[in-house]
Formats: C-alpha cells, structure tokens, sequence
C-alpha cells in the first residue's frame, strides 16, 4: 500500500500537480546600491573616493539617499578643477556616477609695482611727511601747520628731479632752487610786511618699488627714516642750543635748522612735494617742504 502511494505522488508530480509554494509577501524589502565615484588627480598622488547610497525598495516605493559634499584637497603651487563636488541627491533613476578632480599648476607672475601718480597717491604720501611734521609740532607745543596744495605741480617736479639726482650721483642738494616761483624762494613782501619764510626742507630715502603697493611702501618709507632724521636734528638743537651740553652737530644733514623750520610757531601752512625715481629696491621717494605763514 505505501509503495502505492508514492507512486502515484510521483506520477501527479510529473504531471505537475504537485503543490505551489505560497507567493512572497508584498511587503519584503529590496535593496539598491548607487555609486559615486570621486577620481582626485593630485601631482604626486592618485586617489579615488567612494560615496555608496544604499536604497531600500518596500513595497512599490523607494527610498532616497544624498552623496555628501566633497571639497578637494589642496595643493602647494596647483590650482584644482573643482574646489567642491556638491552634495546630489540620490533616486532609485539615478545611475553610477563618475567625476574627476585634475590639478593644473599656477602661473607664477612677476608683481608689478603700484605706481603713485594718482591724486589720491600723492595726497597719501604727502599726509605721511605731513602726520610727521605735525607730530614734532605737537611735541614742541605749536599749532598744526594745514596742507596748502598751490604749488603741488612745482614742489613735485622737483621732488622727482632730487629723486633722480640722489639715484643717479649718490646724493642731492638745493640747486635749482632759485627757479622756484618768487613766493616759494624769497621772503613775500605784503602791503609792506615780510612774511615769515622758513626755506626748503628737501628729504629722499630708498623704498622697495618690487612691493604690491608702492604707495604704501614709500609712505612707510617716509614716516620712518623722515621721523628719525628730524629726531637726530632735535636732539642736535637740543644739546647745543638749549642745553649747551657740546657744540658739533652729529645729524647726517649737518645741521638743525630743519626741524626749527618745522616748530617755528610762526608757520601756519606747508607746501609738500613728492617724488620718486628708479626701481627695484633702488628706487627713490623725495620730498619738498616749503613752510609759510
């Protein structure tokens, strides 16, 4: 009897009356992987970044998932195609996806000096020697002088030709001063009155034209080496006029009339020139003070 039965399951079997395994839930879940591939081509080293988004499918629905941000890694003297691969959001549509980070070198490019021809140049640089002379005023007890810009076009001219003589000989002097206009180089005579003139306070000093700014290297310039040559005719005036300590003057001008010109509380104006010539750290900035009433 039982070797009855099992061959009459056989033979339903291979009729294909055999049970049908039960159907598979709706609500088993199905994954998927997505792939985004980050090639970086740095010059010295080859690496490659995997950002994997998983997706789970639940039902007829799937789910979504986000690439991260990812900001390329810097390199010395290399400029990268992409600073940032952005975040991407991530669908069941979206395919695998491959991008590439390439490096190019940067130019090296000679910096240019900033010249100071502008307005606005020349104004910054005469305020420098101006923010000096006001401060050994201050010091000294006297009133601020005021900036007169009259004579700008004159007073420059012939700051530029101190400049180019100082660059070109090794050193500068007063020639040519009696070319000046008659109110810069005489004692002005009005309605019968001499106004007070001090003279010509002539200041040239090396600056490094290779800078980005040459306008803030000769102004630097000119307050520091301006400030100290002022400071060593004071201390001259000091001991050998009000303290009587020695005699001989030790300022590189060989003299101290300079800063007596500068305090003299009967100035109330200045005339300040600038100029330069050359280049390189070779270059040149002059300046020309004239005070008045």
């Amino acid at each position: 009897m039982k070797k009855t039965i099992l061959t009459l399951a056989a033979f339903a079997a291979f009729l294909g009356l055999a049970a049908t395994p039960a159907p598979v839930s709706a609500k088993a879940s199905t994954t998927k992987t997505v792939t985004r591939k980050i090639k970086v081509y740095r010059p010295s080293h080859y690496t490659t970044v995997k950002q994997v988004a998983v997706l789970k499918k639940r039902g007829k629905k799937w789910s979504k998932a986000t690439w991260k941000a990812y900001k390329a890694p810097t390199q010395s003297g290399y400029k990268a195609s992409t600073s940032t691969v952005k975040a991407a959001k991530v669908t069941s549509k979206t395919k695998n996806k491959t991008v590439k980070i390439t490096y190019k070198a940067i130019k090296k490019t000679k910096k240019t000096a900033v010249k100071a021809t502008s307005t606005a140049s020349q104004l910054q640089l005469r305020q420098a020697a101006l923010s000096v002379v006001n401060s050994f005023r201050a010091k000294a007890g006297v009133k601020a002088v005021r900036l007169n810009s009259k004579y700008n076009a004159v007073l420059d001219k012939r700051a530029t030709a101190k400049a180019k003589q100082y660059v070109t000989t090794g050193t500068y002097d007063h020639s040519g001063y009696e070319s000046l206009p008659t109110y810069l180089n005489t004692y002005p005579i009005v309605k019968g009155k001499v106004y007070y003139h001090g003279g010509e306070t002539l200041h040239a000093c090396y600056y490094d034209a290779n800078t980005g700014n040459a306008t803030s290297a000769m102004a630097s310039a000119i307050t520091s080496t301006f400030t100290e040559n002022m400071q060593d005719e004071k201390n001259d005036y000091q001991a050998i006029v009000v303290k009587k300590t020695r005699k001989n003057i030790t300022n590189i001008s060989g003299t101290y009339e300079h800063y007596t010109m500068m305090v003299d509380g009967g100035n109330h104006q200045a005339y300040i020139g600038v100029g330069h010539y050359g280049t390189g750290v070779n270059a040149m900035v002059c300046i020309v003070i004239e005070f008045h009433n």
